[in-house]
């Protein structure tokens, strides 16, 4: 078997159908696509169920509600796959995304994963396309880089240790990601959006990035001597990042609209104390 999907839902009645399309609609056949029910209360067991009657290759596990880790893990335990498609139940994957990732793969013997790149999906409306360069272990320390719905190779997976459940608030994939590549394998990626990620506010990424520094450190404390051992590429980035900010603050201030606000907020507090005296 060369593809297995793991989709884990909870509560997704009103987008869990068109994921599981995204991926019945690959050009290159998606063998078994895994659908892991996280004790979901709506209808969306009700959703999963009418598909599975028409299509074969839907397998359904049922769990109470154990966060999206412990889903996962269970789909990745259970999947037949050479290669592991990854998505969330509220987004989907452009039609040719398999197909050209499994291309990627031919590439390099070495990766451990290939994803895309994606657009946000904002009120129906798709905005920002990104297309994310290609990551290192020491790039990925810093900043994730990665995608969490993207094709990888079971192997690198499984040797990385599967998903860490201790991450219940967030940065699951960011922390695979980082031992994936600690394991010696490589990213590639499709220069193509092909991935549509559904931006809402009450989404997980939207919590875990109110939890940023809290997670941040979280993964620090479990890889401090890797961070160690990059510090040079930290103090370098962070250095660009302090210059490239002092640029775009000068260009601010000297742009005509920064100079007109001036003047009109200067006009005003002048106005008030005249005001003030008289």
């Amino acid at each position: 078997m060369l593809v297995s999907a793991i989709i884990p839902c909870y509560n997704a009645a009103s987008t869990i159908s068109r994921a599981i399309e995204s991926v019945l609609n690959q050009t290159t056949t998606v063998d078994e696509i895994i659908v892991i029910n996280d004790g979901s209360t709506d209808n969306s067991l009700e959703e999963i169920q009418g598909l599975k009657k028409l299509h074969d290759s839907i397998v359904v596990i049922h769990q109470d509600n154990k966060g999206v880790c412990a889903a996962r893990n269970a789909g990745i335990e259970f999947a037949q796959g050479t290669y592991l498609l990854t998505l969330d139940a509220d987004d989907y994957f452009e039609d040719s995304f398999v197909e050209k990732a499994l291309l990627e793969f031919k590439k390099d013997k070495d990766y451990g994963a290939i994803m895309c790149g994606y657009v946000r999906v904002v009120n129906g409306k798709k905005v920002t396309p990104y297309i994310p360069p290609k990551i290192t272990l020491a790039s990925c320390l810093m900043n994730n880089g990665a995608l969490s719905c993207l094709l990888f190779k079971k192997e690198a997976v499984v040797k990385a240790g599967l998903y860490d459940e201790g991450m219940h608030l967030g940065y699951e994939d960011w922390d695979l990601n980082i031992r994936i590549l600690k394991e010696g394998y490589r990213y590639g990626v499709v220069r193509e959006v092909l991935f549509n990620y559904t931006d809402t506010a009450s989404s997980r990424n939207d919590h875990a990035e109110s939890k940023d520094l809290e997670l941040r450190m979280q993964l620090f404390d479990k890889y401090r001597q890797d961070y160690k051992q990059h510090d040079a590429y930290f103090f370098k980035e962070f250095i660009k990042e302090n210059h490239r900010l002092r640029k775009e603050n000068q260009r601010i201030k000297n742009s005509r609209s920064f100079k007109w606000s001036h003047s009109i907020i200067s006009l005003v507090e002048r106005l008030k104390k005249i005001v003030k005296t008289n």
